[in-house]
């Protein structure tokens, strides 16, 4: 398949630009409305729709919405849609994440994106949609960075199930990215952070152009954004010695000088080096002791380009167009640790060293390549871009019809190039040649050409996919009740999508060999809106009283068919409050690399000890699964909504989600040994000459060591393996309250106080990781969903000048992966956010117009993560909780944003 060219990425923007200049020459005149005004609403002639409903003008029944307005984007303290998300306290940071991809869901993310996870259910059972319609993704999840954070008019979230609504992938909720349409002029914005102790830091630059006119909108943005990387070197707790702490020593001894082990007796190669001539000064029994990752990365550096535009078109009374597009590309590169492996050593070896005493052929040597090899780093991009145009036409009493086509492409490319060749590395200990001969004994004796031949494997990953969509559907009402009009929403969506994964592995000149696959999907949906009372027949107790069913079967070429239905109702029994309750079930495909493997290959891993001491060398496996089957899922909630003053709401929420066979892949999880017994009986992790047999029966059948080398350069002497192919294992039951509040006061001409406060509160989360194992309870155990998740702010708006001090606040929970437990304590840093107002935003001209000029200190008082008693792992953690806490620390930033 072909990758993203050029001119195809242009596409978007020249549809876009065109468009703009077109319209921009009188724009100048146009400035009469207050943006403000202008802003609040979409310049549409159809009324809204919101998300979770397809029925025009109304909001879902029986779920509450969470909205991020254009003013909750402009004073977030993040720099990228994703991030942005990531604020509200029902999205945990598990899976597909930059800087911890050690839950399931992880070992697919090659490229360092992020994806939504609402209430921590799965890595993909959130939807992400644009505009209300799906777009293009790299066949495991899509990253909302796509989109710049000034092209967005609203965040719209929903967490309750809605496959009856938009199909797979909903069943914890939905997040929709509303583009924006009514921006009428211009605005730019720069934005700059570092940390407090210079080791990171963060730049925005961006603008948007938008003209709202008679009969329709235009509107293109831009944005570049860059984080720099962080390493895990520039923070003390990420550590392996970790008794000052209080926890364990997790160092290892593959160190660089390395120790010999011969015959079981070690010896510590001295700093100087080692030799024949100073042999007899090895002291046995002794042993080096080292960080295994040095120089790895806590957070990678990236890079984003984005833009996305929208346009609407009158073309008469009754027709008119419209369009959605982007294009994305985030670069990234990520330094990884010094490569470590166990060699052996035989006698012929030139620079071979005999302990006294020792009379055998060969020993081992555990060594580390860090003054030898690069790091084996990774690098890559992520590519996308879509257009979504359309047509909407107003039928006879208040009906639309709509028909859209999306076309779109998504190409992810990661790659590394300083892999270690391990027969190579095994013919260099074995040559006597000087010349050709490697040297483990530290005295860098090697021959860069020998190094050079060592270190030469690449992995190089490319994803190219394909999306084409098509949609159709109608809108109107049925007939009138004396509650309302019974309105209908119905409609055809189809998906039809191809990606080809690539892969190579081996020598510089390894080619990619592509895998290609396809899916096909035909949907029909329908929705029902049925207000029983309303303004026209309220009563006593029923001041309103509305329901609404859904409907949807989705029919995939690859795994079947399935219908989901989904019915809620809401009552307002006297004016300011809102009773409502839902019901529905939902499901989610499994994605093709889940299915089919993204690679069909064995990894050395080290993996977390569960009794404590250093971590231990298993062996995974990553491959294909034919016989995955769909996850499924029932869910319900009741909530009320009060309003007892005006300015002033509160929202509470409880609910039910029943999630049956689900995926769980274990490739990247390095923590796996703590839920052990829970694996019993199904062959997910074997220990002893059982691991050895089923390493050496997949060497057998073709599949190949992709990462790191067999200790002693065999595979009989692997001592665990881990099936890390993705499974229909898990059955989870997870409960809990969502709640909101929100007051505004004013306490004089030019002040004025808000507050707000949103949370989660797990009950329950009792999981199965094997469909015969019994329920267990792992709510608040590290790497699964929290109990407690909480947000509160407080604003001063004074005139021109606003303060605001928000908290995040994340419960302590219990560490269950280390010998005898750990609590771990909870973690709430404090952001500060002040903002200045120069000039009349309402004005006319561009100079009139002023600008914001805005100082945002992330981590007000600096706190360090909670410690967490585990080992670093190459997925993230180690020390500290990379899925609960930030590992950056205090980050100063100032930003200016202008409106024209």
């Amino acid at each position: 398949m072909k990758g993203i060219t050029n001119r195809s990425a242009r596409t978007i923007l020249n549809i876009g630009s065109s468009a703009l200049a077109l319209a921009l020459p009188v724009a100048a005149q146009a400035q009469d409305a207050p943006q403000e005004a202008a802003e609040e609403a979409a310049p549409t002639n159809s009324e809204i729709i919101v998300t979770g409903s397809r029925v025009r003008g109304e909001a879902p029944v029986g779920a509450a919405v969470t909205a991020l307005g254009r003013k909750d984007i402009e004073t977030s303290s993040a720099v990228t849609v994703d991030r942005m998300i990531r604020e509200v306290p029902q999205v945990f940071d598990l899976g597909v994440s930059e800087n911890s991809r050690g839950q399931s869901g992880g070992s697919g993310n090659i490229t360092y994106g992020n994806s939504v996870n609402l209430r921590g259910i799965g890595p993909y059972a959130t939807l992400i949609i644009v505009d209300g319609h799906r777009v293009t993704n790299n066949s495991r999840s899509i990253d909302p960075s796509t989109i710049p954070s000034l092209g967005v008019e609203r965040i719209e979230i929903i967490a309750d199930g809605a496959s009856a609504i938009y199909g797979s992938d909903a069943v914890a909720g939905v997040v929709n990215i509303i583009p924006r349409r009514s921006l009428d002029g211009g605005e730019v914005l720069a934005r700059a952070g570092i940390s407090s102790r210079g080791d990171f830091h963060e730049t925005t630059l961006g603008a948007a152009l938008g003209k709202v006119f008679d009969g329709g909108q235009i509107m293109v943005a831009y944005e570049h954004v860059e984080r720099s990387n962080l390493s895990g070197d520039d923070r003390d707790f990420f550590t392996s010695d970790q008794r000052q702490s209080g926890g364990g020593d997790y160092r290892i001894v593959r160190c660089a000088p390395g120790n010999i082990n011969a015959n079981g007796t070690t010896y510590a190669i001295p700093a100087s080096g080692l030799t024949q001539a100073n042999a007899g000064g090895l002291v046995a029994g002794s042993l080096n002791k080292c960080d295994e990752l040095t120089n790895q990365d806590l957070i990678p550096r990236q890079k984003y380009d984005s833009v996305n535009s929208t346009g609407r078109l009158e073309l008469n009374d009754w027709l008119e167009v419209f369009y959605d597009g982007f294009y994305s590309k985030r670069t990234f590169y990520r330094n990884s640790a010094f490569s470590n492996a166990r060699l052996t050593v035989p006698q012929t070896n030139a620079f071979f060293v005999r302990p006294a005493g020792f009379a055998g052929n060969s020993y081992t040597l555990d060594y580390n390549f860090r003054n030898d090899l690069p790091t084996n780093d990774s690098s890559g991009s992520a590519q996308s871009w879509q257009i979504t145009p359309g047509i909407r036409a107003k039928l006879p009493g208040d009906w639309e019809a709509e028909a859209l086509f999306g076309y779109g492409k998504t190409r992810d490319f990661s790659g590394s190039y300083f892999g270690v060749n391990n027969p190579a590395l095994n013919a260099a200990l074995a040559s006597s040649d000087p010349a050709t001969a490697f040297d483990p004994y530290g005295l860098g004796r090697t021959s860069q050409a020998v190094l050079d031949t060592i270190a030469n494997q690449v992995f190089l990953a490319p994803t190219n996919g394909r999306l084409r969509t098509y949609e159709g559907r109608i809108n109107g009402s049925l007939f009138a009740l004396p509650g309302g009009d019974v309105k209908l929403a119905a409609g055809y969506e189809r998906q039809d999508f191809i990606v080809a994964l690539g892969s190579a592995r081996g020598g510089p000149t390894t080619p990619i060999a592509f895998r290609n696959f396809g899916r096909k999907v035909d949907s029909f949906y329908a929705e029902a809106y049925v207000p029983v009372f309303g303004p026209d027949n309220a009563t006593a107790f029923f001041q309103r009283l509305e329901f609404n069913a859904a409907v949807r079967h989705d029919k995939y070429s690859d795994v079947g068919g399935t219908t989901n239905p989904k019915f809620g109702v809401n009552l307002v029994p006297v004016d300011g409050v809102k009773l409502r309750a839902s019901y529905g079930t939902s499901f989610r495909a499994p994605t093709i690399p889940e299915i089919y493997g993204n690679s069909n290959n064995i990894f050395g891993q080290s993996y977390q000890n569960p009794a404590g001491g250093a971590p231990l060398q298993g062996y995974a496996l990553s491959g294909p699964n034919l016989d995955l089957k769909p996850e499924t899922a029932t869910s319900w909630s009741v909530g009320l909504d009060f309003d007892p003053a005006p300015n002033l709401h509160f929202g509470i929420t409880y609910w039910d989600v029943n999630y049956k066979n689900q995926v769980l892949a274990n490739l990247s999880n390095l923590a796996i040994l703590g839920t052990e017994a829970q694996y019993a009986g199904t062959d997910i992790i074997l220990r002893g000459t059982e691991a050895a047999t089923r390493v050496q029966q997949l060497l057998a059948q073709g599949v190949t060591l992709a990462g790191g080398s067999f200790p002693g350069g065999s595979a009989a002497n692997v001592a665990l393996f881990v099936d890390g192919r993705s499974q229909n294992l898990g059955v989870s039951i997870t409960r809990g309250i969502d709640f909101i509040g929100s007051w505004r006061t004013e306490i004089g001409a030019e002040d004025a106080l808000s507050f707000n406060v949103s949370g989660t509160y797990l009950t329950k989360y009792r999981v199965a990781l094997t469909p015969s194992a019994p329920l267990i309870d792992r709510l608040n155990f590290i790497f699964n969903p929290l109990k407690f998740r909480a947000r509160a702010s407080v604003t001063w708006d004074h005139g021109p000048f606003s303060a605001r001090v928000l908290a995040n606040h994340v419960n302590g929970y219990f560490n269950n992966l280390t010998a005898g437990g750990q609590s771990i304590g909870s973690y709430t840093p404090v952001e500060l956010n002040l903002t200045y107002r120069i000039g009349d935003r309402n004005a006319t001209g561009f100079f009139d117009k002023g600008m914001t000029l805005s100082l945002e200190v992330r981590n007000l008082f600096d706190i360090d993560p909670p410690y967490v008693n585990l080992a670093p792992s190459g997925n993230g953690s180690g020390g500290y909780d990379a899925s609960a806490s930030d590992p950056i620390g205090r980050l100063f930033a100032v930003s200016l944003r202008k409106s024209f």
